[in-house]
């Protein structure tokens, strides 16, 4: 979820940069170029969301059990969801700035922008509560 939704904000990102300077674009050439940047970005930068959100979900399963937020009396569900929510968000920021200065540039061109890296951010937000719900649901067998 995390890396679809971030493929298709910066896909998105470019396109209306594209649309910016007056390049005609049809429906197709959207299509085209979503489903080419997907299949284009999945081996580096769906790799590199893949661990960041490996390691960011990992930090916050043991900050729920070390804190034990499982034995607060309000509702756990939306306190995970809240939880892993702020961790995928969190974590695709700190993976954005660190490949600046690492790479020396940004290689997500939908992430240079505020609103890019807002988007981006979304994207592991998303991933974020997706994985607390779908988590959380295998806790209850």
């Amino acid at each position: 979820v995390g890396f679809l939704l971030a493929s298709v904000f910066h896909s998105t990102s470019v396109l209306m940069a594209l649309v910016g300077i007056n390049v005609e674009l049809n429906v197709n050439d959207w299509l085209s170029m979503l489903w080419q940047d997907a299949l284009g970005l999945l081996p580096s930068y769906g790799v590199i969301i893949a661990i960041t959100l490996l390691l960011a979900f990992l930090t916050t399963h043991f900050a729920i059990k070390r804190f034990n937020f499982n034995n607060v009396n309000t509702d756990m569900h939306s306190k995970r969801l809240i939880l892993f929510a702020l961790a995928g968000g969190l974590s695709f920021l700190l993976m954005l700035l660190a490949m600046q200065p690492i790479l020396n540039v940004t290689l997500i061109a939908g992430a240079r922008s505020t609103l890019g890296l807002l988007a981006q951010c979304t994207a592991g937000m998303c991933a974020g509560a997706v994985y607390s719900k779908l988590s959380n649901s295998f806790n209850n067998y």
